[in-house]
C-alpha cells in the first residue's frame, strides 16, 4: 500500500513542478568562471581568439573549420569541411613549433593528400606554406605519387 502511495505523490509532484516556474520571478543568469572554457567563439583579455571555435557559412548553418585557438594562435587538431558537411582537410598544431601536419581528403572521403606545412608569423601577417614531401592518393585511397614543396613551391614530383 505505502509503495501505491509513494507513487502517486511522485506523479503528482512531477505534474505541479513545471506549474511552479510560472510563480518565479526570472533571474538573470550568470556564467560562472569554470563555464567559460566550454563556451565557443570568445575571445581572451587582449581580444586575441581564445578557446574552442565553429565557423559558420550560409547563414550559420554549414560547419566549415572547428577548432581551438590559445591566446590568438591554433592549438591541437582543427578540421576542415566541404559545404557538403564531409571532412575537407585536418590539421594538427604543435606546441612551439611551426611545422603542421596536414591530411586532406577527396568529397568521398578518402585520403587525397597528406605532408606537412610551415606556418611563420610576425608582427604584421601570418605566412602559411607546404614544405616537404607530400603524398599524393586517387579517390580511390591509392597512392600516386610524392610532390616535393619549398615554400610552398612544387619543385619536383616522383611516381
Amino acid at each position: 500500500m505505502r509503495k501505491h502511495i509513494r507513487r502517486a505523490l511522485f506523479v503528482l509532484s512531477l505534474s505541479v513542478l513545471p506549474l511552479a516556474g510560472f510563480s518565479q520571478v526570472a533571474v538573470p543568469f550568470k556564467i560562472k568562471r569554470w563555464y567559460l572554457p566550454f563556451q565557443v567563439n570568445k575571445f581572451d583579455k587582449n581580444k586575441e581568439y581564445h578557446g574552442r571555435w565553429k565557423i559558420y557559412i550560409n547563414d550559420d548553418k554549414d560547419l566549415i573549420r572547428n577548432g581551438r585557438f590559445r591566446h590568438g594562435k591554433e592549438v591541437g587538431t582543427w578540421r576542415y569541411y566541404y559545404p557538403s558537411g564531409g571532412l575537407y582537410m585536418k590539421e594538427k598544431y604543435t606546441r612551439n613549433s611551426p611545422v603542421i601536419q596536414v591530411w586532406r581528403y577527396h568529397e568521398n572521403g578518402n585520403l587525397s593528400k597528406s605532408g606537412s606545412a610551415k606556418l611563420y608569423r610576425d608582427a604584421t601577417m601570418a605566412h602559411y606554406y607546404w614544405d616537404g614531401d607530400w603524398q599524393v592518393y586517387d579517390e580511390q585511397g591509392n597512392f600516386i605519387k610524392t610532390e616535393t614543396y619549398l615554400k610552398g613551391n612544387l619543385l619536383r614530383y616522383k611516381d
